[in-house]
């Protein structure tokens, strides 16, 4: 375990993954749940490893930001779920140095790819080994993960043993990001939360192309590679069936028009006896998932194809 104070650094780097706040030197609407912010009035502190709100007086370090988002109650609850966080976290660059630090895991993922065969985790949820070895996805067998590389200096982490996801720092959490590089108006992207149902998606059309945002704190993220790329393509938000998923893609559809692109809304994974994610419902009936992704994508095409001529009405299934 690492020095309690060395944790509460990284604040600006939670603050950034998991509350969407790209900026914390800059003022931001107070996270304080009692607190109707109608103005910014919280800023990041780095003096004192803090946030403040200047209005209501409240003010969090990353353990009681933690606490709160994750209803923790132990101060050791808190340790740990930081720790879980942040497993090998590596900065690429401090929000406020401008020294950049970046660690090549291209070692690491070769040699979790020669364990991939020691888990079955993958195929039992569904996943081909054909996929498995296109997208170089290992397993480090001593911290019992499957490792997802998006780019040699970052990688997407889950446990084989719980439902615990984890994340190193890295230069993007957008999983297939290149989709977005030279789309045509043509183009139709399909965003996911999490790569394995990205990958769900592939099982049942191997020419879809999705990415994935890797958990519903990282719309921001997904939001700057879209502006970046000056992507002119049509998005289809397939989050989960959950309250989190339908609240977050309400979120990204209301930002994507702010851009200007042309999004569709569809709780897919709803169309196989109401899966709670694309994932479960290729598990529960991958026949009648190809059927409904057939379906819709035929009628998201269409609707595209007609954006291309003009503005066509927006579909949500």
């Amino acid at each position: 375990m690492k020095d309690i104070n060395e944790y509460r650094k990284y604040l600006p780097d939670y603050l950034k993954k998991y509350h969407g706040i790209t900026n914390p030197k800059k003022f931001f609407r107070c996270l304080n749940p009692e607190h109707g912010d109608e103005h910014p009035s919280m800023i990041y502190t780095p003096k004192y490893n803090i946030c403040k709100c200047f209005a209501c007086g409240v003010h969090y370090d990353i353990f009681s930001l933690v606490k709160l988002d994750f209803h923790l109650s132990s101060f050791q609850e808190q340790i740990k779920k930081v720790e879980e966080l942040f497993l090998n976290y590596v900065p690429e660059k401090s929000e406020f140095n401008q020294k950049i630090i970046k660690y090549d895991y291209t070692n690491y993922f070769n040699k979790c790819i020669k364990n991939i065969h020691e888990t079955n985790y993958l195929l039992q949820r569904g996943i081909s080994q054909e996929l498995i070895d296109k997208y170089r996805i290992g397993y480090d067998n001593e911290r019992q993960l499957v490792i997802f590389p998006i780019n040699k200096y970052c990688y997407y982490a889950r446990s084989v043993n719980n439902d615990l996801k984890l994340k190193s720092k890295g230069n993007s959490d957008i999983w297939n990001k290149h989709y977005f590089l030279n789309g045509s108006k043509e183009d139709l992207i399909y965003v996911t939360e999490g790569i394995i149902d990205s990958l769900s998606l592939e099982m049942v059309d191997n020419k879809v192309k999705t990415t994935s945002i890797n958990g519903v704190g990282n719309i921001n993220s997904l939001i700057q590679a879209i502006k970046k790329s000056n992507y002119k393509g049509a998005i289809v938000i397939t989050f989960d069936n959950d309250e989190s998923g339908i609240k977050a893609s309400k979120e990204l559809k209301e930002k994507l028009s702010c851009l200007g692109v042309k999004s569709y809304d569809c709780n897919l994974s709803a169309f196989v006896d109401n899966a709670k994610d694309i994932n479960e419902a290729l598990v529960k009936n991958k026949k009648k998932l190809k059927e409904s992704f057939q379906y819709i994508n035929a009628l998201y095409k269409y609707d595209n194809y007609l954006r291309t001529e003009k503005e066509g009405e927006d579909i949500v299934l």
